[in-house]
């Protein structure tokens, strides 16, 4: 169907096809690709890449139940000062398991993107804890016992907490809790254990 981009097909109860657009979720798309293009720019004292095993929690607005599915996570960021207190950050989620939300349906993490601004204490310190503000956009898929499914997308304004520890002089292992999505009933977090390079 021609101009039906950024529209999404939803059963209801009446077995009806509903469909609504998502301005919200193209605007926080843009913002994503620009925050992207944005990042290389203060690139200027070094960066660092890394790899999380991420263990998420959903809770829908429409039940009390919650999920547990699994994901893995890449991330790429860049330093605005030579201190490394404060930066830029890009991340990608992959999901790699689902979990039964509740009578007979299971969630599933299609995939996530965020883009974050990271404040951490400076970089003498074996141990550096840091806080993460930004924007996250995720995409998940809800099957029920029958094999049917359905779409459901979260966005949000996400913060974060966590903590670095040095292992050698190019690598640190996070450990890392973040709010994800808290918003319209809706709430999403992410618990993060991932292996990082500097560079």
């Amino acid at each position: 169907l021609s101009g039906a981009e950024g529209a999404a097909f939803h059963y209801n109860l009446s077995h009806d096809i509903v469909v609504t657009t998502d301005p919200a979720g193209e605007i926080m798309k843009k913002a994503l690709i620009a925050a992207t293009l944005a990042l290389p720019l203060c690139a200027n004292a070094g960066g660092f890449a890394g790899l999380d095993y991420i263990s998420s929690k959903i809770e829908p607005d429409n039940t009390t139940a919650s999920a547990k599915p699994e994901a893995v996570q890449f991330k790429f960021g860049s330093w605005i000062n030579k201190d490394e207190t404060l930066g830029g950050e890009l991340r990608l989620g992959l999901g790699m398991g689902d979990d039964e939300l509740s009578n007979g349906v299971d969630v599933e993490i299609d995939r996530y993107y965020g883009a974050y601004f990271r404040g951490q204490f400076p970089n003498t310190l074996p141990v550096r804890p840091y806080g993460l503000i930004g924007l996250t956009y995720m995409e998940t898929t809800e099957e029920n016992r029958f094999g049917s499914s359905d779409g459901e997308n979260y966005k949000d304004i996400s913060l974060g907490l966590g903590v670095d520890v040095t292992i050698t002089h190019n690598m640190f292992v996070s450990v890392e809790y973040m709010r994800v999505v808290d918003r319209s009933g809706d709430e999403v977090t992410n618990l993060g254990l991932g292996l990082n390079g500097r560079f």
